[in-house]
């Protein structure tokens, strides 16, 4: 069970993120730089994995936003060797940029895969990302509402007394004894969960209260899929009801 915060991190079109770490450092000039840090990783075996032979750049990118999180202007994108796992962004303007990684061929012409997105902040001070791209994987992104079972009036996490969260558990459709369980603050009305291998799972999503027990689960989503390299699936709108109100 991994228990996610969710802050300012936001995948493709939508909010936070697995395997992206922010982390701030001195700015004494009027530039500002983002250092990033990539891993290709095998989630079937929690592995490492190599740059594939044909796609052997890191491209970075660093997308300026309005306080909208809307874009502005075009994405500033620097070239890396991936094997290096490593790269600093060329000097940028202090201000807020949604920030990812591709791996591409050669010019950045064709993408393997694309990273996890997150809102990073150097207006003050420089930043480095982190983050991971699985090639047998990818996540679940999901959004809720909590609703009462009853009266089907829309409720607040404090109302439904959801202390505990929003638990989103997926079992393998081939074998039900492969599961994943994330655990999201419920206020967050979003998130993307860790990673899961390619293939098929039923989704189960549950309103928790302080004692972890479920106050309410979602009608179960079946045959959802999950696809590599580093896809994200979207889970929509879940609506989960609430008992006894």
């Amino acid at each position: 069970m991994k228990r996610f915060v969710l802050t300012s991190l936001i995948a493709l079109a939508a909010s936070q993120a697995a395997g992206c770490i922010i982390t701030s450092g001195d700015d004494t000039g009027s530039d500002a730089f983002i250092s990033a840090t990539w891993q290709l990783r095998s989630e079937a075996t929690n592995s490492t994995a190599t740059c594939p032979p044909t796609f052997d750049t890191a491209a970075l990118y660093n997308q300026p936003v309005d306080a909208n999180l809307n874009p502005v202007g075009s994405p500033i994108i620097d070239l890396f060797d991936c094997a290096r796992g490593a790269g600093t962004s060329a000097p940028l303007a202090p201000t807020v940029y949604l920030t990812w990684v591709e791996i591409a061929n050669h010019d950045n012409t064709s993408v393997y895969a694309k990273s996890l997105s997150a809102v990073v902040d150097v207006t003050a001070s420089d930043k480095t990302f982190n983050t991971q791209i699985l090639v047998d994987g990818g996540y679940f992104q999901l959004s809720w509402q909590l609703q009462g079972a009853t009266t089907n009036a829309p409720l607040t996490c404090a109302q439904a007394n959801a202390a505990g969260g929003v638990e989103a558990v997926g079992t393998d459709v081939a074998n039900s004894s492969n599961s994943n369980s994330d655990i999201f603050d419920c206020d967050d009305r979003r998130g993307i969960s860790a990673g899961y291998t390619e293939g098929s799972y039923t989704i189960s999503v549950a309103a928790l209260n302080a004692s972890d027990q479920s106050i309410g689960t979602a009608p179960a989503l079946t045959n959802k899929v999950i696809q590599k390299p580093n896809k994200v699936t979207d889970l929509g709108m879940i609506t989960i009801p609430i008992t006894g109100l």
